[in-house]
């Protein structure tokens, strides 16, 4: 407990210098690019009370309809190519040259596609999504023994029994896993997004306040994105704990 405490001051103190030298910094070279923490404090005030919020909204709906189309779907990809090698050998290779493109250059594309609205984004976040789920999914479906598969076949075990007793709980630690990854990469998609193109959002404001040379706006927003980053890291890493509490 004193070693956690110790850990979490030391932390503490060490945000506090850094932030004292970019004070600091920024009162003696000045702060038109580099802003100061006084100043950014007071900008994510005065964007609470200005539609923060509603940006912070957008952004969210993004991740959250994006991740509830890729996870799932990247998870059943996972493991019904695992247990399946003709389908593994055929399309497994087109999965991978697909995740071989960077997410930015899929942007563009998609707001082509699919307009100014929230779609572009949903996908964007989706398709980061099921990709991180189905090569952790098909990993830890491929490290299931196939003797102990074997074994329960041989005592009259059905398809959807295996399915159950052995293939789920096994995979499950890799499709966690695979999630926890997800969140955070879906948050930086659905700000690429937005800053490509959009009308609300965290990314539109970045690009916004970049747009009217307003730093201090920029860094507000890239707080207010490494706070919202961190929440949701953090989220993750309860939930996991939590879900695999029977190991």
């Amino acid at each position: 407990m004193r070693a956690s405490l110790e850990r979490s001051a030391a932390r503490v103190a060490f945000v506090v210098v850094l932030l004292a030298i970019w004070q600091l910094y920024g009162a003696l070279a000045g702060d038109e690019w580099t802003s100061r923490p006084t100043l950014v404090a007071l900008k994510i005030w005065q964007l609470a009370q200005t539609g923060l919020a509603g940006h912070i909204a957008t952004t969210l709906s993004e991740i959250v309809m994006g991740l509830a189309i890729g996870v799932p779907v990247g998870t059943f990809a996972g493991i019904l190519l695992g247990r399946t090698q003709v389908l593994s050998a055929l399309l497994r290779p087109a999965i991978v040259a697909a995740n071989s493109v960077p997410v930015i250059a899929l942007a563009p594309l998609l707001i082509m596609w699919f307009g100014l609205g929230l779609t572009p984004k949903v996908v964007l976040v989706a398709l980061v999504s099921f990709f991180l789920l189905f090569f952790n999914t098909y990993s830890g479906v491929s490290t299931i023994d196939d003797d102990l598969l074997d074994a329960l076949r041989l005592m009259g075990a059905s398809r959807r029994e295996v399915l159950q007793k052995v293939v789920l709980p096994a995979t499950m630690p890799w499709v966690l896993s695979g999630l926890k990854s997800a969140l955070p990469y879906a948050l930086i998609a659905a700000t690429v997004g937005e800053m490509m193109l959009a009308r609300s959002g965290l990314g539109f404001l970045v690009t916004q306040f970049a747009g009217q040379y307003d730093m201090t706006g920029v860094y507000a927003t890239l707080v207010v994105l490494m706070a919202l980053g961190i929440v949701i890291g953090e989220i993750a890493a309860r939930s996991e704990r939590w879900i695999l509490r029977w190991r």
